[in-house]
């Protein structure tokens, strides 16, 4: 397979996840489709180990390849497509140490245990979104910091989709603030409760309000089309009777507003 091959199987698989890419990808110019998409595959092939995979030697093994990798986009030699992407347009110029942060973040969070407060939960998700968000943010007028922000409210959110599933992965999708307050354990999250729903709403709450908090005009394209998607999300979710289930419907929803945000936001990058 092609490495032009890859990057289009990528884009069908996590399109069918993240509609919110396959919209901003309509506003990319041709001559920068393949690094948009290079780094979109690296970041979230490096989120997979981070968040997704159960096994801490399948996690490590996967980081440890990524970081041989990357390494050798910088000594230009790649071997996979997504880097090999980044080497044919401007991937080697990056700040210094950002690929070695953005792994060495991705570690910390396989090591980080559960989140006293929203706070807390976002300030372990930049370990690894930060320096990513370096690698990404690198246009005029886009904020590093912003994106990272929107990231990992990002990744909260989507963690609440499948709380049954983050807890088999070893993640503890609400903070222990809101366990207390409810009155719930770590166990009595993956099934449905009056408690678990409040909890979740509660949370949606406080994500909404963070993401509606955002200038938005700071984002990168894709993480400014993804944050009005998640806002509309977890607003809906947060006034639903089961939103851990309105979540799960609501994932491949998006409205007229994306579409006008990143026309916006596509309009600015060609200035």
């Amino acid at each position: 397979m092609s490495g032009e091959d890859v990057l289009g199987s990528f884009e069908a698989k996590w399109s069918g996840v993240h509609p919110e890419l396959a919209l901003a990808l309509r506003f990319v110019p041709g001559a920068a489709r393949d690094r948009a998409l290079g780094l979109a595959v690296i970041g979230l092939e490096i989120e997979d180990a981070a968040f997704r995979i159960a096994e801490d030697h399948v996690a490590e093994a996967k980081l440890h390849w990524w970081a041989e990798e990357l390494a050798r986009l910088l000594e230009g030699r790649p071997r996979h497509p997504a880097t090999q992407a980044l080497a044919a347009t401007d991937g080697l110029a990056l700040p210094p140490g950002v690929w070695d942060a953005v792994i060495n973040g991705a570690l910390a969070i396989r090591e980080t245990g559960p989140a006293g407060s929203l706070g807390d939960l976002l300030d372990g998700h930049r370990r690894y979104y930060g320096p990513l968000a370096q690698a990404a943010a690198a246009s005029p007028g886009v904020s590093a910091d912003a994106a990272a922000e929107a990231a990992a409210l990002a990744r909260a959110l989507q963690e609440l989709t499948d709380p049954r599933g983050a807890l088999e992965r070893g993640r503890l999708p609400l903070p222990l603030d809101l366990l207390a307050r409810h009155q719930l354990d770590r166990g009595e999250l993956a099934a449905r409760s009056p408690a678990r729903d409040e909890a979740m709403r509660e949370l949606l709450s406080q994500i909404a309000g963070r993401l509606r908090a955002m200038s938005w005009r700071a984002l990168p394209l894709f993480a400014g089309v993804r944050q009005i998607a998640d806002l509309g999300r977890a607003e809906r979710a947060a006034r639903a009777a089961d939103p851990a289930t309105a979540l799960v419907e609501l994932r491949g929803r998006l409205g007229p507003g994306s579409a006008w945000r990143a026309w916006r936001l596509a309009r600015r990058g060609a200035r």
